[in-house]
């Protein structure tokens, strides 16, 4: 009993010296702990090189990084063969680098459930792992869906607005699939939502879908996509709830109604300032007919007058209060 706990000692002490000799320390983050079905997993991971080597996280490196993604306790998801970094990381001994990933590239979150996932670290024979952190992956509720194109053609597309709740707000997304092949083009976050305005959805004589939602109590969102799910950026709007809209002229153009644009500030380029409030009374605040016009100042107030006092009469003078007989 005695040799072979020496034994077991010593191959303790080995381990142990092995990973102090190669020791790396993972701390990382979710961009989002909640996520609609099929948007990106975004993480950001930061790696502490404390082995004294240089640690090589490229194809054909001395290191690889990776996730445990679990769907269920005993169950892990599958990758999808596509490389979890997209660009080559090098990270000296005694330095400290953050690699940002997408984990819907690199593993299969197809389905709306909760997710456990691990950052894992190979290098010299040894796993280090870093911290378990959840993530909520929804379906979305489904707020709008058209389809365009022929039923089975390679061009056919399908379009849903969904929303979901996080960040103690509500989020809207443009989702667009090809049912066809059933892939998922893309799924992109349009930004805060307020119900009280039906989002709409249109699609110009180019292909291009344009949808319109309110994200402020006054400002409005008109976001532009390709036919292929490919950006085409947004504009802002300044406007009242029953005044705005999305309007589809004769020839096929789509174009928002209603509402004045944001502009860029000349003095901070890449900054939007808020049309120009209107005048605080626009319209005359004087009462009654006649005063609508608004070039039309109020009437001057008349001075007060002061209350005259009764006069008492005198006792040779005879009062006509109460002389007249009473009959009971």
């Amino acid at each position: 009993m005695r040799f072979s706990g020496h034994w077991i000692g010593m191959v303790a002490l080995c381990g142990i010296s092995a990973a102090a000799q190669a020791q790396v320390e993972i701390a990382w983050s979710l961009a989002k702990n909640r996520t609609v079905l099929m948007e990106p997993v975004r993480a950001s991971v930061r790696l502490s090189n404390y082995s004294g080597q240089t640690l090589d996280l490229t194809a054909n490196g001395n290191a690889r990084l990776s996730f445990l993604v679990e769907d269920q306790p005993t169950s892990t998801v599958p990758g999808t063969g596509r490389p979890l970094l997209d660009r080559a990381v090098l990270i000296p001994a005694g330095e400290t680098r953050e690699v940002d990933v997408n984990l819907l590239d690199a593993y299969r979150i197809i389905r709306g459930q909760s997710y456990m996932l691990t950052p894992v670290l190979e290098f010299a024979g040894v796993r280090f792992s870093g911290p378990r952190l959840s993530l909520e992956v929804q379906p979305g509720l489904e707020l709008l869906k058209r389809n365009t194109g022929m039923p089975k053609a390679d061009d056919a597309r399908e379009i849903t607005l969904r929303m979901i709740h996080r960040e103690q707000s509500d989020w809207i997304f443009f989702r667009i699939d090809n049912p066809t092949s059933g892939y998922c083009l893309g799924v992109y976050e349009l930004g805060r939502l307020i119900r009280f305005f039906p989002p709409g959805l249109e699609q110009d004589r180019d292909g291009v879908f344009h949808v319109l939602h309110q994200e402020g109590p006054a400002r409005f969102t008109h976001t532009m996509f390709g036919y292929d799910g490919e950006p085409r950026g947004a504009e802002y709007y300044v406007a009242q709830v029953g005044g705005i809209r999305l309007a589809k002229d004769e020839d096929g153009t789509v174009k928002v109604a209603g509402g004045t644009l944001y502009t860029e500030d000349p003095e901070n380029p890449g900054m939007l300032t808020a049309p120009a409030l209107p005048p605080s009374h626009p319209y005359n605040r004087a009462l009654g007919e006649g005063t609508t016009g608004a070039d039309k100042a109020p009437a001057a107030e008349k001075p007060l007058e002061t209350p005259k006092k009764s006069r008492v009469p005198a006792a040779s003078e005879k009062s006509d209060a109460g002389s007249e007989p009473i009959s009971w």
